[in-house]
């Protein structure tokens, strides 16, 4: 039940919800929920959650608006709206408010020509193409006194991130997560980006989001699918239109019509709040009245829209999709608005379907190797309800014995996705007749118990959640779902199966690969989250006025104002004993009853034979899948989902880690699956065999990804003749004899107690937690510890290699240099070069990117084995300019042996040492660490000493740094792209991509090597 406490302020209503959730068969486990709320007199809603853990806070503002709302032939406006959300007011994003006002007024009036023109019968399209000379002469004077991405700069700048904003169907929400000691920064900035902003730069992101367009849509299957689903599904309501827009609605966007829509529905009413951290209520509400009382209160959106008719009959859609890699089938059922009892009762069909180990989906199709995915959805939408059911076709058979021309490939892929329809609808025929047994029934609940839990373990999760929640149906909707969900029959579920899944109401939607594309796929990015590098750049405007055209409150500071100065972070230390010879890291954490354990276990591929490379993914895919000697697979995956137990396993390169993560009540239960799992697993041999076809159809379909193949090949090269170095696709001789024999060999040889550090956080007791890890520490054998003799790798000679992808327009580049082991002095150090270098924002980004744009996609990092040290690198670039990408970044990498930019070095300083707010920000996070680097055996003060050397590094430093490890003739280059390309310079000379990568190979005085894509 929910219990309502009132409080009175003036002009503002203040309501403290407390809502306790309670199984009717556990009436001992109470789920709290505190959300203060208050309403400011302009109609905005606020809703806090008061959570000092740790000093940060979760911001959420949603605009009760998205593309569901939009006018005909207005289609994408909303979400166009949304990117002009990042270009600034008349306070921030440029240098003259006045002219930039006028500007923008003059690129209006000349679209309108250009507008009108185009819209009569007979344009004239000299004067529309000297109106658009006119606009791009006005955008270059805007140019001059434009500050780009002031917003998230500022924002970035003072330790924000995920700084971002999305929209869908129903809602805008804009999102960012601050330190706790620059909310203010935040209530300053956002309320008048959002309700005041300028509409520079309009036109300029009208081309951006059409290139957002093919992104989604045609370079990506999954988009194809949503987008193909819902205009088919539709035919009169608004869900039928995609959120980005139709192409032909973005090429006629203009301002005006972006103005309407944030006329009639970016308003204080239209709007809600939610920050979730540390925060109080009371501070908030001061915050609000002084930056968001200011604005007049507006009208809120209706509930209702254009209602879909009745479907009459199955719809289909195919799509060959050129460039895709795997096939895809969904289909769609109209069902239930959101908030009725017909939806908590689909809501609970689909997880009987799709949800946890246990679900049908899982155990009939996926297990049994019937698909390689499969799935159902039932998304929360405001006007309409509607039920998915997906997934992805085992290969086809025709395809494995090489079928080769692209219409019988065509084909068999399209037959493929029938019997996948056919395997879907099969398994929902069954709940039509069959009721489900009150043991799954029970399943689903627990298991919709532990999600509620999980939403509130994050702020960024919570916050979203309640201010999606508050659009669609009402946040107290979160309080008393699970009570609703209690109160579902089988019965239910048989009926709502029968009305909704019905084959003349089905619309089927597949995305079939149609061969190699046409074009280049559109390269699409957008940086919203700065950090305080990119914040360097821009230019400091004047803070003492107010350019608002409303009237300045009382207590208002100027959202660029503001200025943060981090401070170093202290972690508490974690309690640290042994139990039964296994060393354990322990930190309480009392918020919410939930226990995490990790178990790492020095064990990974470098410790195999080769005759068993592929072996990790066989142990990750079906250790618990597989069931035990007491359990069968299915009856393992009921009894985990009975309890909401969550296990893991991962067998990494170096160390394997297990998870498991329970309910305070279960954690003995999970203790004693865990046990069995570990010391008695079953491997059941059709669930070992399906997760060898799954391996090896991923592995075969490796190359389709050139990037994938870059980083692999660059792998493989610079730790040739080493464990590290070994080659993937050797698994797919290796993973067919592969037996269950050798993963209980595996388990047996390295699941030893010497060989295992724990790491526990969470709702209990050191002394408990110590008592019953005990008994499962004495279920593993007490033997020896495995030594693992593996010398460090040597260093591989330098090379330029080009990997012929015919058709790969677009080059993938991997790089490769030596570096430092982790617990080398200098290690941070170097990391911190590389940010600077090749990071977020920094000098490689800006260069290749933002001023010569030869690459959409750039970065430089330092990564680390156990016994190595790598910088690596990737970029993607058209293949026509590949060479002087490379030859760019070289000049870059040379030019910090001498000049590591101060500007820069102290940006990027700053940015890490604001980062520590978020990093490694809860007990489960910082015992896992501290495990981590136990087995690595690295300091247990490695947090501390990362700080001090972020802190203490200068530019000397780092200019010897890139000196000795910036070394162009060190370098290793592995370019992923057809060779036969044709390239032209502009003096007539033409030669193929191959000789110019060999030209370049030749200026760096590095090898070259060609090969063939494998």
């Amino acid at each position: 039940m929910m219990r309502f406490i009132r409080f009175i302020f003036i002009g503002i209503l203040s309501l403290v919800v407390t809502a306790s959730v309670c199984r009717a068969d556990d009436a001992a486990r109470n789920i709290q929920l505190n959300v203060k709320t208050f309403t400011l007199q302009n109609g905005m809603l606020f809703l806090i959650v008061e959570r000092p853990t740790t000093p940060q806070i979760a911001c959420r503002l949603a605009i009760r608006a998205g593309s569901a709302l939009e006018e005909s032939g207005r289609t994408g406006i909303a979400h166009l709206l949304e990117h002009m959300m990042f270009k600034g007011t008349k306070n921030f994003g440029t240098l003259d408010a006045e002219k930039d006002r006028e500007l923008q007024a003059q690129i209006e009036a000349a679209y309108q020509t250009v507008l009108r023109e185009q819209n009569k019968r007979k344009p004239d399209y000299e004067l529309i193409e000297k109106k658009r000379k006119e606009m791009d002469k006005l955008r270059m004077e805007v140019q001059d006194i434009y500050i780009p991405q002031a917003f998230s700069s500022q924002l970035g700048r003072n330790g924000a991130v995920g700084v971002n904003a999305f929209t869908s169907k129903d809602q805008t929400q804009y999102m960012a997560s601050v330190p706790s000691d620059m909310i203010e920064q935040w209530f300053s900035i956002v309320s008048e980006q959002l309700f005041e902003p300028s509409w520079r730069e309009f036109y300029v992101e009208k081309e951006v989001v059409q290139r957002e367009w093919a992104f989604r849509y045609i370079n990506n299957p999954q988009g194809a699918a949503w987008l193909d689903l819902s205009a088919t599904a539709y035919t009169a309501h608004p869900y039928r239109n995609p959120t980005i827009g139709w192409k032909s609605d973005m090429e006629k966007y203009t301002t005006r019509a972006a103005m309407d829509f944030h006329e009639t529905y970016y308003n204080p009413t239209n709007s809600v709040c939610v920050l979730v951290g540390d925060v109080k209520a009371e501070d908030a509400r001061k915050l609000a009245e002084i930056y968001f009382a200011r604005y007049p209160a507006g009208k809120r959106a209706p509930e209702r829209v254009t209602q879909e008719p009745s479907q009459e009959g199955p719809r289909r859609s195919v799509r060959f999709l050129k460039g895709a890699r795997t096939p895809l089938v969904t289909l769609g059922f109209h069902t239930a608005p959101m908030g009725t009892q017909d939806f908590y009762a689909v809501d609970a069909m689909t997880m009987v379907l799709s949800h946890g180990r246990g679900s049908r989906m899982t155990q009939n199709i996926i297990n049994k190797g019937h698909a390689l995915e499969a799935w159902a959805y039932h998304p929360d939408n405001r006007y309409g309800g509607m039920v998915i059911l997906g997934g992805s076709p085992k290969e086809p058979d025709d395809l494995k014995e090489g079928l080769r021309t692209e219409t019988s490939k065509r084909d068999a892929y399209v037959a493929a996705c029938e019997s996948l329809e056919e395997i879907l609808m099969a398994e929902v025929a069954k709940l039509k007749t069959d009721l489900v047994s009150k043991r799954e029934l029970q399943r689903i609940k627990k298991l919709n118990e532990r999600e509620f839990l999980e939403r509130m373990r994050s702020n960024e999760d919570l916050a979203g959640t309640l201010a999606t929640l508050e659009v669609q149906v009402g946040w107290r909707y979160l309080t008393t779902y699970l009570e609703e969900m209690e109160a579902i029959t089988p019965e239910e579920i048989r009926r709502v199966a029968g009305e909704y899944i019905r084959a003349d109401k089905k619309t089927s939607v597949y995305v079939i690969p149609g061969g190699k594309p046409d074009q280049p796929p559109e390269q699409y990015a957008e940086v919203r989250s700065l950090t305080g590098s990119a914040a360097a750049r821009v230019v400091k405007t004047d803070t003492s006025k107010n350019h608002s055209i409303y009237a300045t409150p009382e207590g208002w500071k100027h959202p660029l104002s503001f200025e943060r100065k981090p401070k170093k972070i202290d972690y508490p230390r974690a309690e640290f004993s042994g139990v039964e010879g296994v060393p354990m890291f322990y930190l309480p954490d009392r918020e919410l009853p939930l226990i995490d354990l990790t178990l790492l276990v020095k064990a990974g591929a470098v410790d195999l034979a080769e005759d068993q490379i592929g072996l990790p993914a066989l142990i990750d895919g079906s250790l618990i899948r597989g069931g035990t000697e007491t359990y069968s697979p299915s009856e393992m995956a009921m009894v985990l989902d009975e309890k909401a137990i969550r296990l893991s396993v991962s067998v990494g390169e170096e160390v394997t880690r297990v998870g498991l993560s329970v309910t305070k009540a279960d954690w003995k239960k999970g203790l004693e699956h865990l046990e069995e799992i570990l010391t008695r697993p079953r491997f059941d041999a059709s669930v070992l065999e399906a997760v060898k076809q799954q391996t090896l159809t991923h592995l075969n379909r490796q190359a389709d990804n050139a990037q994938t193949v870059a980083m692999r090949e660059g792998a493989l090269w610079f730790f040739r003749g080493h464990p590290y170095g070994r080659d993937p696709l050797q698994g797919l001789q290796t993973i067919p004899n592969i037996t269950r024999e050798d993963l209980m060999d595996f388990l047996k040889r390295y699941f030893v107690r010497a060989n295992i550090v724990a790491a526990v956080a969470g709702d209990i007791e050191k002394e408990v937690a110590e008592k019953s890890l005990g008994a499962l520490f004495r279920a593993l054998p007490d033997s020896k510890a495995p030594e693992r003799r593996m010398e460090d790798p040597r260093e591989t000679p330098p090379v330029v290699t080009l990997i012929h992808k015919p058709g790969q327009v677009q080059s993938q580049i991997g790089f490769r240099l030596p570096s430092v082991k982790r617990t080398d002095p200098d290690y941070w150090n170097i990391s911190l070069l590389m940010d600077i270098f090749g990071g977020g924002d920094s000098l490689l980004f800006k260069r290749l990117r933002d001023d010569l744009g030869f690459v959409y996609s750039a970065w430089f990092y330092q990564t680390y084995k156990w016994q190595a040290g790598t910088l690596v690198g990737y970029m993607g670039c058209q293949g026509t300019g590949t060479r002087q990408a490379v030859e760019e970044t070289v000049r870059i990498m040379t030019s910090l042996h001498g000049n590591v930019p101060e500007g820069k070095l102290e940006q990027k300083r700053l940015d890490s040492l604001n980062s520590f707010v978020f990093n490694v920000d809860s007990p489960t996070e910082l015992v896992d660490v501290y495990a981590r680097y136990h087995i690595r055996k690295e300091p247990l003060d490695t947090l501390t000493r990362i700080q001090d050397a972020f802190i203490s590094a200068s530019k000397e430093e780092l200019e010897a740094l890139a000196r000795k490890f910036l070394d162009p003739k060190k370098l290793q280059v592995f370019v992923v792209a057809d060779k036969t390309m044709r390239i032209k310079t502009e003096g007539g000379e033409e030669y193929t991509l191959e000789d110019d990568v060999e030209r370049l190979a030749k200026i760096l005085g590095l090898p070259f090597r060609g090969t063939e894509l494998r």
